[in-house]
This record gives structure tokens, sequence and C-alpha cells, in this order.
């Protein structure tokens, strides 16, 4: 067989699954890398990101900013590391090693690349008249974007993989998505955050998430031949 007929074979993950992850790192890189280079150079999408700001602010009642204030904090370091402490004993617990190691993967590559990142790019938060709280941390990428589709993505895409219905599989994969987007749209409203940013963010989290799920998959599929199985995706 050859090397690109290989790349597109469905019956093993080394085929097809792994060229489609690939493209999938590539893409969300690509863009990432192009929206960065837009922010740096203050292309249009810097005006885009100051008039949706704006318009969300004129548009911001009481109530609803004390709600999304609530959310954000679904995303902070407190609430999502008392979240992977509980999620990574629950793994030791099930014995389930390679999901423990693509986990750590994933949110160790995604916290410190923002961190990184905010540091090199040092963007300016959205002004003070505007924020609902101040924050310290550059704004681009926003970390709790960035956090929020790292972990609930991996915690979908765990139970996903444990469950055998394909009803319950689209419930948690929506309840999941749900939560990541009331996340990403909280540090728009509450005026923490510039619509980039949160995209920005959302790449981070998915590059590492497609990396840890990689990781993991790669792993179960080299094990199920070490056994003589047959490995599906």
């Amino acid at each position: 067989m050859s090397y690109f007929a290989k790349r597109f074979d469905r019956s093993v993950f080394t085929g097809l699954p792994l060229t489609i992850f690939v493209v999938v790192i590539l893409v969300l890189l690509g863009t990432f890398v192009g929206i960065t280079d837009s922010i740096v150079n203050s292309l249009p999408i810097v005006k885009i990101d100051v008039s949706f700001e704006n318009y969300l602010y004129m548009v911001r009642t009481p109530s609803l900013a004390q709600t999304f204030y609530v959310i954000t904090y679904f995303a902070d370091q407190i609430t999502i590391g008392i979240l992977m402490v509980m999620t990574l004993a629950y793994l030791y617990f099930k014995k389930e090693l390679t999901y423990i190691y693509s986990l750590i993967l994933t949110f160790v590559g995604a916290e410190t690349s923002v961190y990184l990142i905010k540091i090199l790019i040092n963007r300016t938060r959205p002004p003070t008249n505007i924020a609902f709280y101040i924050e310290q941390s550059g704004s681009f990428p926003s970390g709790h974007a960035a956090t929020a589709l790292a972990f609930f993505g991996f915690v979908a895409y765990y139970l996903v993989r444990h469950i055998v219905a394909k009803d319950k599989k689209f419930f948690v994969v929506l309840i999941a998505s749900i939560i990541i987007a009331l996340v990403g749209f909280s540090r728009l409203y509450l005026g923490v955050h510039y619509l980039s940013d949160v995209i920005g963010g959302f790449i981070m989290g998915g590059l590492w998430l497609v990396a840890g799920i990689t990781f993991r998959e790669h792993h179960f599929y080299n094990t199920s031949l070490k056994k003589g199985k047959n490995p599906s995706m």
C-alpha cells in the first residue's frame, strides 16, 4: 500500500483518523497565527473587536452581568483546579492511566501556551470603564476560553468514549458545548476580553484538546495491536 493510500485507510488509527487529527491541528494553528498577526498589526479585526465590545457594554444589564459573572467562574483557576483533581482521582481509581496522561497534556499544554502568548503579545484589556471587574493579565488569548474548551472538551470526549447510546453521546457533547460557549461569551459580556481573544482562546484550547485525544487514541491503537485485538475508533 502506498504512503498516500495508508493516510486514508479507515481501518487503522494511523490512517484516516490520524490524518484528520493532523489536518485539524494545522488548520487551528494556521487560524491562530492569522488572528495573532491581525492583532499585532492592528488590522480590521481590531476595529470589529472594539465595536462588538462597545455594543455589549451598551446592552449590558445588572442581572445578566451577575449571571455571567457566576458562569465565568466555571473556568476560573480555582474551580478548574478542583475539577481537575476530582477528575484525575476518578481516572486513577478507574485505572485509566492513558486518559490521565492525555488530560494532563491537554490541560498543562493549554495553560502554558496561554501564559506564554499573553506575555509575548501583551495585548491591553478593554478599557476599565467597560470592564465589569478588573483583570491584570494580558488580553490575548482568553485563558478562560482555552481552559473551558480543553477541560470540558476532554471530559466530554471521555464520556462519549464510554457511552454506547448515540442519543446520550449527543447530549454529553451538547452540554459541554453550551458550557464552553457560555464561558466564552461571559468574558465578552463582562468586558474583560475582546472577541478575537475568546476565539484565540478557543483555538488554543482546541489545539491541545486534539493533541491530547490523539495521544490517547494512538496509545490505545498500539496497545490493542500488542494484545492481538482489532483496534477501532
